[in-house]
């Protein structure tokens, strides 16, 4: 194990984070390479939310979790109107590190807003190809999504599979940690790499709402420097171990 490992230095907006090893994954790990997330289409800086409520005062996790999207959708579309594909794209671009919705749970949600006169639809005729279909919201939805930025946010417990694996390693071999170990380091260090590209992208960025974009750009702050302090857990708990196998 002491030849997968060297000695590597990090970059994070300007400040250096140094970590003491560095391993390899085997060939079986089947890691693939980084690449940088792609550039997302006029919603300038995006939304992303950190985390996914639990259950509180006998709200299942399932429903908070469709209840949450419906909001993310309104938010979405106060920012700009959007087709369900604009929003799947702001889903996969600016949001897929926090939370993930698929296409069947966006149309059924956008469904489920129509039905409600919170948003509604207007059918963009396009002969070279299908017609789009634009959703906005209704002043119903603008008002709807402004009592929710003013209601209180409720207590969080986030489930996490990583460190619920992770809290059982010790019934299994440190082999086995230290492969969750090197898959979660390679996945924060994905998610660090897409706050800097978006900083990079957007901290200059002219903008006619400078408002959202300001705590849009907060949020990444927040998050960058939460996955920056599991990053470096990470190395300790991974240099720990080589060191052990090393013993």
């Amino acid at each position: 194990m002491t030849d997968q490992r060297d000695s590597i230095a990090m970059e994070q907006n300007g400040h250096v984070t140094p970590a003491k090893r560095r391993v390899h994954s085997a060939k079986s790990n089947g890691v693939a390479r980084l690449t940088k997330p792609e550039q997302d289409e006029e919603l300038s800086g995006s939304i992303e939310l950190g985390g996914t409520p639990g259950a509180q005062g006998g709200e299942g996790v399932e429903e908070r979790s469709r209840n949450t999207l419906r909001y993310i959708i309104l938010g979405l579309l106060g920012a700009r109107p959007m087709s369900g594909y604009d929003i799947k794209q702001a889903f996969d671009r600016a949001l897929a590190s926090y939370w993930n919705a698929g296409n069947s749970q966006i149309y059924t949600t956008l469904k489920s807003l129509s039905h409600e006169q919170l948003v509604e639809a207007e059918v963009i005729v396009q002969k070279s190809r299908p017609n789009r279909k634009l959703y906005r919201l209704t002043p119903a939805g603008q008002t709807e999504l402004d009592r929710w930025l003013h209601t209180d946010v409720p207590e969080r417990f986030n489930k996490d599979d990583f460190l619920t694996k992770l809290f059982f390693c010790g019934e299994t071999s440190d082999e086995v940690a230290l492969k969750h170990l090197m898959e979660h380091r390679l996945s924060l260090i994905k998610q660090l790499e897409h706050m800097e590209w978006a900083r990079q992208q957007y901290a200059e960025r002219p903008t006619r709402r400078p408002r959202l974009l300001e705590y849009q750009m907060l949020v990444r702050e927040y998050k960058a420097a939460t996955l920056k302090a599991g990053l470096e857990v990470t190395d300790r708990a991974i240099a720990r171990l080589l060191e052990r196998q090393d013993g």
